[in-house]
């Protein structure tokens, strides 16, 4: 509904660590997962978590939907992902985490971004990639802290997830002022310097999705 992902995309989903950017992830699948052949890597240390989330959504039960959940450097992830295209006729890539690839380092980052843009457009895949960001918990932080980074140069759409109940104080929490489980999503477009409005959606603990918030009668 507010989002449009075309074959040859970079997309990458920021926020702060624990979030939920795999759970949307992981909804995203669930969407699309009917209609595109999804390869998903999950490097991570809390895979098993990643894991049990497609099983709740019953992804992993789709004939379209292909796991790699061994680590791998992004020569590795490369490949995998060539010979998924042609053995499978992939559409659509998910990688839980990006700092997994880029080993910390800034030039690694670089590096691997052009990368994956360049096989996004050579294979004719989305290719769609998770990032923790490193500043503070402000609500644009992520989207400053990748203005200087490549990520952003070579992103053709970068979606932000703010919580601010994780954030909030106790007596905030008490007092109504922030609703707990509700995520802030913004979709923005490359460079553009523009904000776009956020989106609110209202996160499931039991079936680990993001949903709309049913509006007031």
């Amino acid at each position: 509904k507010h989002l449009k992902i075309y074959k040859g995309d970079l997309v990458v989903i920021g926020a702060r660590p624990a979030i939920g950017k795999t759970c949307l992830m992981c909804s995203m699948i669930e969407k699309t997962i009917d209609k595109q052949k999804t390869l998903f890597f999950t490097m991570q240390t809390n895979k098993h978590k990643a894991i049990e989330r497609l099983q709740l959504l019953n992804v992993k039960e789709n004939r379209n939907f292909y796991l790699y959940d061994d680590f791998v450097d992004y020569e590795e992830l490369l490949l995998l992902v060539a010979e998924h295209k042609i053995k499978y006729d992939i559409d659509v890539v998910f990688i839980a985490s990006a700092l997994d690839l880029y080993e910390y380092t800034y030039h690694m980052e670089n590096e691997i971004t052009i990368k994956l843009k360049e096989l996004a457009n050579k294979l004719n895949v989305a290719i769609v990639i998770a990032d923790s960001h490193r500043i503070s918990d402000r609500k644009y932080s992520y989207y400053l802290d990748l203005r200087h980074r490549s990520l952003i140069k070579y992103a053709d759409k970068i979606i932000t997830i703010n919580r601010p109940d994780k954030t909030a104080t106790e007596k905030v929490l008490r007092d109504g002022l922030v609703e707990k489980g509700v995520a802030e999503i913004r979709i923005d477009k490359d460079m553009e310097e523009y904000f776009s409005p956020w989106i609110n959606l209202k996160f499931d603990n039991n079936s680990f999705t993001f949903n709309e918030i049913p509006k007031a009668p």
